[in-house]
C-alpha cells in the first residue's frame, strides 16, 4: 500500500502538478489530462450512487415495560407539585423509545382525528360558552383546520421523517451524505384561549409526529374549552405520549411558572409577547428552543389604485372573526388620503351587510371572552380622540362590543396597543410611503395586509416593511396555505408552522455524512493532499479544488 501511494504521488507531481502551476499554459494534452481525470471523478460520483450504503432505515429500540412504575403520568390530571415528576416521567418514557416507531406517532394521530369528528357537539358547546363562537367560525377554525392538518401529515409523515439526502460536493467526495430527523425528546406545548383547539392541537400533532412526548397546558381564560381538552386528551390517546396539565387550577400563572422549572427539549408558546417573554426566559435558563406565536398590531396599507369595495370587505370581514379576538387581525388600516372617506363608508355599509343590522342580535357575531378584556376595550373607545364612523356601543353584561370603525390620527393613543378586539382604527395618509416610514418605526407585525391595484406599489410595500407574513388583496389568507409557514418576527414571535412547518418545528435535521473506503490506493477515496506535511503541490491542488466546489 506503501509503494501504491508513492506512485500516485509521484505520478500527481509530474503531471497534475505541472497544469495547475499559474506560469504554465495549458497544452491540448494536457487540457485532455485533466479532462480526463475530471471524468473519472464523476464516474466515480455514478457508481458511489449505485454501490454506496444507503442510510439505515427504522430501527428503533424501543423499552416495552416503560410506564410500569410511574407514578404520574396516568389518566388522572398531574397536580401543581407534581412538575417535576410528569417532567421526569415524559422524558423516561421518550429515552425508551416509545414514541419513536413510526406507527406509533401515526395510531396517535389517528386517535386524535377520531377525538375531533367523535367529539364536535361538545367543542362547539364549550366554544359557544365561552365565546359565543359562530357555528361556522367553530366548525371552521377549531376543527376543520386541524383536521386538514392532521390528515395532510398522517398521509405525509413517512415521507418527512425518512432521511433527506444531499448531494455531491468535490470537497467531501466520496461520500454520502442526508439529514436523519430526530425528534427534540420532551415538548411543551402552551395553548391559547382565543382558538383553543385548533392553537393547542395542531402544535401538539406536530410534536407527536416528529417523535416527541408532549405535555399541553391550555389557557384557562376559555376555561370550558381548556377542561374539555383534558378530558377528551385523556379520553382518546395514550397518556404515555401526551399529558394534559393546569385545567383543574385557578388561572394560569402558577402552572406555567412550575412548568418552565422543569427542562424541556422544545417549547411552544402561543399567546401575548408580554407573556411570550416570560417564557422566552424560561427557556433560556435551559438553552431550549422555542417557537413562540405572539400577536402584533397588523396594519392594512390601502392604496388609491385599490379595489376600495373589496379592501373593505374584507378588512371588515377578517377584523370581525371571533370578534376581533385573533392574532393576525386586521387592526388598523393606513388609507391614502384620497379614498379615506369611500373606504369608512363601504366598511360602514359591509358591517351593516353582514350582520343584518343589529350584530348584538346576530348569530354569528361573537363576544369578548371576559369581563377584564371588555373594560380594556371600552377604554380604548373612550379615549381615541378620533371620530366614531359606525358602533361603538359596548354592553359588559353580554361582554358585547360591537363592530366599530373609527377615524383617528396617526398619533392617537388607540395606535399604541394591540385591539384584541372588533375596533378598526383608519388612520389617513399622503401616500403608501408615509404609511412605509410609518411601520418602520414600529414593533414588526405578525401580519400585513396591501390592497392595492398597482403591483408595483405592492411590492414597494412588502419589500420595505418587516412582518411575520404578508397577504395582498386579501387578509387573512396566506395564513391558510399549508406551504406557507405561519409566525412572526421581531416582537411577533420567532419560529413557524403549518404543514410540514409544524412537522420540522419539533424535529433536528441531524447531518450525517458516511465517508466511502475503496480500493483505489486513496487516490480518490483517501487524498493524499489532505495530510501533513502540506507541500507547495498540496496546497495548489488543494485550493484548486476548493475554487471548483465553489
Amino acid at each position: 500500500m506503501a509503494m501504491s501511494r508513492q506512485v500516485v504521488d509521484d505520478l500527481l507531481e509530474t503531471k497534475v502538478g505541472t497544469l495547475l502551476d499559474p506560469r504554465f499554459h495549458m497544452s491540448e494534452k494536457g487540457q485532455r489530462i485533466l479532462g480526463t481525470l475530471f471524468a473519472g471523478v464523476f464516474a466515480a460520483k455514478l457508481l458511489l450512487r449505485v454501490f454506496s450504503s444507503p442510510a439505515p432505515s427504522e430501527d428503533y429500540v424501543v423499552d416495552p415495560n416503560v410506564g410500569a412504575d410511574y407514578k404520574v403520568v396516568s389518566e388522572k390530571e398531574p397536580e401543581l407539585e407534581d412538575m417535576p415528576q410528569l417532567n421526569l416521567e415524559m422524558r423516561r418514557t421518550f429515552d425508551a423509545g416509545y414514541t419513536l416507531p413510526i406507527a406509533k406517532r401515526l395510531e396517535q394521530l389517528r386517535a386524535m382525528r377520531k377525538m375531533l369528528v367523535e367529539s364536535e357537539g361538545r367543542i362547539l358547546a364549550a366554544l359557544k360558552e365561552d365565546l359565543n363562537r359562530p357555528q361556522f367560525e367553530a366548525i371552521f377554525y377549531d376543527i376543520k383546520v386541524p383536521l386538514l392538518e392532521i390528515d395532510q401529515t398522517i398521509r405525509s409523515l413517512r415521507q418527512w421523517a425518512a432521511p433527506e439526502y444531499k448531494g455531491f460536493n468535490m470537497l467531501t467526495f466520496p461520500s454520502t451524505q442526508w439529514l436523519q430527523k430526530q425528534p427534540y425528546g420532551c415538548a411543551l406545548v402552551i395553548g391559547s384561549w382565543n382558538y383553543p383547539f385548533c392553537l393547542s392541537l395542531i402544535p401538539v400533532m406536530g410534536a407527536i409526529a416528529a417523535g416527541n412526548t408532549v405535555v399541553l397546558k391550555p389557557c384557562n381564560v376559555s376555561s370550558a374549552c381548556s377542561r374539555l381538552q383534558a378530558d377528551l386528551v385523556r379520553e382518546y390517546m395514550d397518556p404515555l405520549v401526551v399529558q394534559v396539565v393546569g385545567t383543574t387550577m385557578k388561572g394560569d400563572r402558577h402552572c406555567t411558572a412550575a412548568l418552565l422549572e422543569q427542562r424541556w427539549d422544545k417549547i411552544f408558546f402561543t399567546g401575548s409577547p408580554t407573556v411570550g417573554k416570560v417564557v422566552a426566559l424560561g427557556a433560556a435558563k435551559h438553552l431550549t428552543p422555542c417557537t413562540l406565536e405572539l400577536g402584533g398590531k397588523n396594519p392594512v396599507f390601502v392604496d388609491k389604485s385599490a379595489n376600495i369595495e373589496m379592501a373593505a370587505k374584507r378588512t371588515c370581514w377578517a377584523r370581525c372573526m371571533n370578534a376581533g379576538q385573533q392574532c393576525i387581525s386586521p387592526d388598523f388600516v393606513l388609507c391614502h388620503r384620497d379614498v379615506v372617506d369611500e373606504f369608512c363608508e363601504a366598511a360602514k355599509s359591509w358591517l351593516d351587510k353582514f350582520f343584518e343590522g343589529d350584530a348584538q342580535k346576530s348569530a354569528h357575531f361573537g363576544r369578548i371572552v371576559g369581563a377584564s378584556q371588555v373594560e380594556r376595550i371600552k377604554g380604548m373607545l373612550k379615549n381615541h380622540g378620533g371620530k366614531v364612523v359606525c358602533g361603538g356601543e359596548v354592553d359588559e353584561k353580554e361582554r358585547y362590543v360591537a363592530p366599530t370603525v373609527v377615524r383617528v390620527g396617526i398619533d392617537s393613543p388607540a395606535m399604541d396597543d394591540e385591539t384584541f378586539g372588533p375596533i378598526l382604527w383608519v388612520v389617513a395618509v399622503d401616500d403608501m410611503d408615509v404609511a412605509i416610514s410609518y411601520m418602520s418605526s414600529k414593533p414588526k407585525p405578525l401580519s400585513l395586509y396591501i390592497f392595492s391595484g398597482n403591483d408595483r406599489v405592492s411590492k414597494r410595500i412588502c419589500q420595505n416593511t418587516s412582518s411575520g407574513g404578508v397577504t395582498i388583496n386579501g387578509t387573512l389568507f396566506h395564513c391558510g396555505h399549508p406551504d406557507l409557514p405561519f409566525g412572526g418576527v421581531g416582537s411577533s414571535g420567532m419560529g413557524g408552522y403549518h404543514g410540514r412547518s409544524t412537522f420540522d418545528a419539533f424535529t433536528h435535521a441531524k447531518p450525517v455524512m458516511q465517508k466511502s473506503l475503496w480500493w483505489d490506493g486513496g487516490a480518490l477515496s483517501d487524498p493524499f493532499f489532505l495530510y501533513a506535511p502540506w507541500t507547495s503541490f498540496k496546497q495548489r491542488l488543494m485550493w484548486f479544488l476548493v475554487d471548483y466546489a465553489a
